[in-house]
């Protein structure tokens, strides 16, 4: 095994194993393709996405991959620029989190990033992340803003009936300083995921948290369920719902699809609905497949 995935796997194994509590922002609405499955993308990523849920993830899928959308979700929203190729991937995506009495965000997320990977044989493959964080933390009078180094590390197993992926995000922990002595910082989380081929043209998925996050809403786990199926050569149809296995929140269901507009040039949407103590929310994207 080269020093690479050596790396990878060895860094993997010991974090999951001391999975932990951690008090954390609430989770960035990342990737209009995962919010349509519900979350439940850590073993289906396989587009330029992967880059923020499953590193390893690059290493099946199109060829080349662009990913161009936007997602929000109550006052969270995330903007995501992101191009994947089996040998690496380039990233950059932009997180908001809250809203404060001024309008401010309590934290704004600026994440740039390179996306190593590596297979071994033809059943696994692990990838990493390595990103520089620009973190602004907002009270209501005023904003710091800071760069920390930070990286995502990810694994995915393929089978005949499907996937097992396996990643870990905010490796490094990177804590940023705000206005008068503040903090936020942005703690490790652990998610398991697998992805089973129904059919040709289904897949069904589900993910779970191996970490706990203190949000605003109190301490979060999530797990989620989701499928993806593609009725007609130029459409996919996906749909999901996750919800809190560390305390009572109202479930979150998703619906989203695709349409081909022009040659492997693919028009995406979701939307995500809830009860009041729920996600409510949409998001738009394209992707360029080759």
């Amino acid at each position: 095994m080269r020093p690479f995935a050596a790396v990878c796997v060895l860094s993997l194994l010991i974090v999951a194993a001391a999975a932990r509590p951690a008090r954390a922002q609430a989770e960035p609405p990342v990737g209009v393709r995962a919010a349509g499955m519900g979350g439940a993308f850590t073993a289906v990523a396989d587009d330029g996405s992967a880059t923020f849920w499953n590193p390893a993830g690059l290493a099946s899928g199109a060829f080349f991959s662009l990913v161009l959308d936007w997602n929000t979700l109550d006052h969270r929203s995330a903007t995501l620029i992101a191009l994947g190729t089996p040998p690496l991937g380039l990233s950059y995506y932009r997180t908001t989190t809250g809203e404060l009495a001024s309008g401010r965000n309590p934290f704004v997320g600026h994440h740039a990033g390179i996306t190593l990977l590596h297979s071994i044989g033809d059943r696994l493959a692990v990838g990493g992340t390595l990103k520089g964080v620009r973190g602004i933390v907002s009270s209501d009078t005023a904003s710091v803003g800071t760069t920390k180094f930070d990286a995502d590390l990810g694994v995915i197993a393929t089978g005949s009936l499907g996937r097992l992926g396996l990643s870990v995000r905010n490796l490094t922990e990177p804590e940023f300083a705000g206005p008068n002595g503040t903090s936020t910082t942005l703690e490790r989380r652990i998610r398991a995921g697998i992805a089973i081929n129904v059919s040709q043209k289904a897949t069904a998925a589900a993910d779970f948290d191996l970490t706990t996050a203190g949000t605003p809403r109190g301490d979060w786990r999530e797990a989620a369920l989701g499928l993806e199926a593609r009725p007609i050569k130029k459409a996919s149809i996906r749909g999901g719902f996750r919800w809190n296995t560390a305390g009572t929140a109202a479930p979150i269901g998703t619906v989203g699809g695709s349409f081909a507009v022009y040659g492997s040039t693919f028009a995406d949407a979701q939307l995500s609905f809830g009860s009041e103590d729920g996600d409510r929310g949409w998001g738009v994207g394209l992707r360029f497949l080759f």
